[in-house]
């Protein structure tokens, strides 16, 4: 039997500062005339935290799911 690859866990994004989950990073995009609606192109390093309200390193963590 094939190994078949498991998709990466989910994860949430956190400001290493705070902790907040109100997290943001810069993008540059590009129009795609023949898609008519605009593409990322890049995504840059800088984040900011809307709750810390300034700059700051990202942390993922995962998603544990609740067994009940």
């Amino acid at each position: 039997m094939a190994n078949i690859p498991c998709p990466p866990p989910p994860i949430t994004i956190h400001c290493a500062t705070c902790g907040s989950k109100d997290v943001r990073r810069d993008a540059s995009v590009a129009w795609n005339s023949e898609l008519q609606m605009w593409e990322v192109v890049a995504v840059f390093d800088v984040a900011d935290c809307h709750d810390c309200g300034g700059e700051t390193h990202l942390v993922e963590r995962p998603i544990v799911p609740d067994h009940g």
